[in-house]
């Protein structure tokens, strides 16, 4: 969505200055004197809205909406980081692409607050129905592990064919190598020993391969 506030209405940088000191607590006391009297600010004041003021109004709007998108995505861009890091999060288990990350965190957490959920309730009925509710989430997780599993051991067949199917190339090499035509071309004086033509055909069919 596009905003068409005054703040919105700033350059990126002026909003890039502005959204850290509403992180960090400033009232709008400190920062409308130092915003208003900006020549960047000025000359958009005066240009879109006839020179008036940015208020605490105008400040209360984009803390609600533009101020609140730009904290989400530096929250998510800080806990992207964190997943790089095997200590950020506080869980060395958390290694491995990205996606095996995240899925990882969203499992820890599930079951830490299905555990909490479970344990608070005194019911026996109620806390069967709780169990039940868990175990159709915990068998659409384990949808996912298993077509993960699935993916790995698809991928470790391929490359056990790939190594069988070297294997039998190279059997079928030495087996074209005994037929008698054949033989006759490569040990055409088997008495004397390889000529230095032969070692060259044999070297290049070893190549070849």
């Amino acid at each position: 969505m596009t905003r068409t506030g005054k703040i919105a209405r700033l350059p990126h940088q002026i909003r890039e200055q502005l959204n850290p000191r509403l992180r960090d607590g400033h009232k709008a006391k400190s920062i409308l004197p130092w915003l208003n009297a900006l020549p960047e600010v000025q000359s958009v004041l005066q240009a879109e809205f006839d020179g008036h003021p940015i208020t605490p109004g105008n400040l209360t709007e984009w803390k609600k909406g533009g101020y609140r998108e730009w904290h989400a995505s530096r929250q998510a861009l800080q806990f992207f980081e964190n997943l790089q890091d095997e200590n950020g999060l506080g869980n060395k288990s958390l290694a491995g692409p990205v996606a095996a990350k995240l899925a990882h965190w969203a499992a820890l957490h599930f079951a830490a607050i299905a555990h909490s959920i479970v344990s608070a309730e005194n019911d026996p009925l109620i806390k069967l129905d709780r169990l039940r509710q868990l175990c159709i989430d915990i068998a659409r997780l384990r949808r996912g592990d298993l077509h993960q599993e699935r993916i790995s051991l698809d991928r470790d067949w391929l490359a056990l064919e790939q190594s069988n199917t070297a294997h039998q190339r190279e059997l079928d090499f030495w087996k074209w190598t005994e037929r008698p035509d054949i033989h006759q071309k490569l040990f055409p004086d088997r008495e004397g020993g390889l000529s230095l033509e032969t070692l060259e055909k044999i070297e290049k069919e070893l190549k070849l391969m």
